[in-house]
């Protein structure tokens, strides 16, 4: 027979809005409790502050907002009405209380906040923070102000070079991971390091291989004796290339590149760009459109044909895909071309056919090029971050697998899923796509993409 549980007389005594029952409460960990009682005792002024903080902690913004906003502003700081301001989207509010507070922090989260709204005011906050910032802030400043000044014709844009565009394909990662606002000056300690570990989870590091990172950074802390954040983050930069610096891949020198990945990985768009970089290198370069399956993927590889100038073999929609391989293959043979590209379908849903189709297609490049190693490129989309392990798995089953092309890098806040990309699946990332740009396909160099990553 169950019982019931008796309230104890400190729950009874805090139900009845006993200030150091509830103290209490909150000791032993019950906080929802404690606000469940709190928020019946709004209207009493000694109480407020402590259900204000116990919101705050517990990230319910909206309910804090709510206290300072209808009960005592006081409540909070003028750096709490801020983020309070922000989070419940009263950007002008939030932007006149981190002036107030005019430190380094304040005036660049109130740049970012009116950077796509308001760019002039914008930049007067980011050029005010960046004479407060210490060195490790500036690199990612300048390139906010620096964009700013472009958009208002302030400065020439200038075309960019690979480092500009990782940079640029990189900014939304970094913005998640912050350790240049976040860290700063800060000292190494169990606080800081659990902050690390929950960031480098969100960028997609991987849960496991973010805890065994931040594992042997305090390991190395104590036995370095690195007591600040400054002295911590080359050895983070060093161990996350220990991580990926095996996974660097180059493109095969030969005639044919075989392309994988799902429908919308941006599979099409980088054999386009692959097109426009073996054109103008002078070759002479064939596109061949294995993904009978749907007349738009056809036809998207007709229009980066004509883009890039080159030539292509395709048949109507739902051919056999090896037939239209043969057709591209026998005509480069025949025609002397130097490169081809060829296109194929992404139905993961339909998991056998496409691994008996995929085989299919390996099997016609062989006999036409027994000798020639095939680049077998897989192209996975960094949006999804370490989802995008599974789909690689499933193409791995069906063929050998060459090498990667991480896309979409630069609408992605998932930049640390190159981490378990290269420990987990072990194959090369050949090529990063950081931009929409046909230059904005480039190779993959784990020590720069380790240095944009935390800069």
């Amino acid at each position: 027979m169950f019982g019931f549980f008796k309230k104890s007389e400190e729950e009874k005594l805090a139900e009845k809005g006993d200030k150091s029952a509830i103290l209490k409460l909150i000791e032993k960990g019950k906080k929802d409790k404690a606000i469940e009682i709190l928020e019946r005792f709004k209207e009493n002024p000694e109480l407020r502050p402590i259900l204000f903080k116990l919101y705050m902690e517990e990230g319910k913004y909206y309910y804090a907002y709510q206290l300072v906003e209808y009960y005592d502003r006081n409540l909070a700081t003028a750096k709490e009405r801020a983020l309070l301001y922000e989070k419940v989207g009263e950007t002008q509010k939030a932007v006149e209380e981190y002036s107030k507070v005019g430190d380094y922090e304040s005036l660049y989260r109130a740049g970012m906040l009116l950077k796509d709204a308001q760019p002039e005011e914008s930049l007067e906050f980011l050029e005010r923070a960046f004479k407060l910032a210490k060195e490790t802030q500036k690199k990612e400043l300048e390139e906010h102000i620096l964009e700013i000044k472009q958009r208002l014709g302030l400065v020439e844009v200038k075309k960019e070079g690979f480092l500009e565009r990782l940079r640029k394909g990189l900014r939304k990662t970094r913005e998640l991971l912050e350790f240049g606002v976040i860290f700063a000056g800060r000292k190494v300690d169990e606080e800081l390091l659990e902050e690390l570990e929950e960031r480098l989870i969100r960028a997609d590091i991987g849960v496991k291989t973010a805890g065994q990172l931040v594992e042997e950074l305090r390991k190395e802390a104590i036995r370095k004796n690195i007591k600040t954040w400054e002295g911590l983050l080359p050895v983070l930069r060093e161990k996350l290339l220990s991580y990926i610096g095996g996974c660097k891949g180059e493109l095969k020198e030969g005639k044919v590149y075989l392309f994988l990945g799902v429908n919308g990985s941006g599979k099409t768009t980088t054999i386009g760009k692959l097109a426009h970089r073996f054109k103008s290198q002078g070759k002479k370069v064939l596109l061949c459109a294995g993904d009978t399956f749907r007349s738009a993927a056809i036809e998207q590889l007709q229009v980066w044909a004509q883009r890039s100038g080159a030539d292509i073999v395709y048949k109507e929609e739902g051919a056999d895909p090896a037939s239209v391989v043969y057709q591209a293959l026998e005509k480069a043979q025949k025609e002397n071309y130097d490169v081809v590209l060829i296109d194929t379908a992404g139905r993961l849903h339909t998991k056998e056919p496409l691994i008996r189709e995929l085989r299919k297609i390996k099997q016609v490049i062989q006999k036409f090029y027994p000798e020639e190693p095939t680049d077998t490129l897989l192209v996975l989309d960094a949006t999804i971050g370490q989802n995008s392990l599974s789909q690689a798995k499933v193409f791995k089953e069906a063929v050998d697998v060459s090498g990667i092309v991480l896309t979409k890098l630069d609408g992605s806040a998932k930049g640390g899923a190159v981490v378990p990309i290269c420990t987990e699946l072990k194959i090369p990332i050949k090529l990063l796509g950081v931009g929409e740009g046909l230059e904005d396909l480039q190779e993959f160099e784990p020590k720069t993409f380790v240095e944009e990553l935390t800069s």
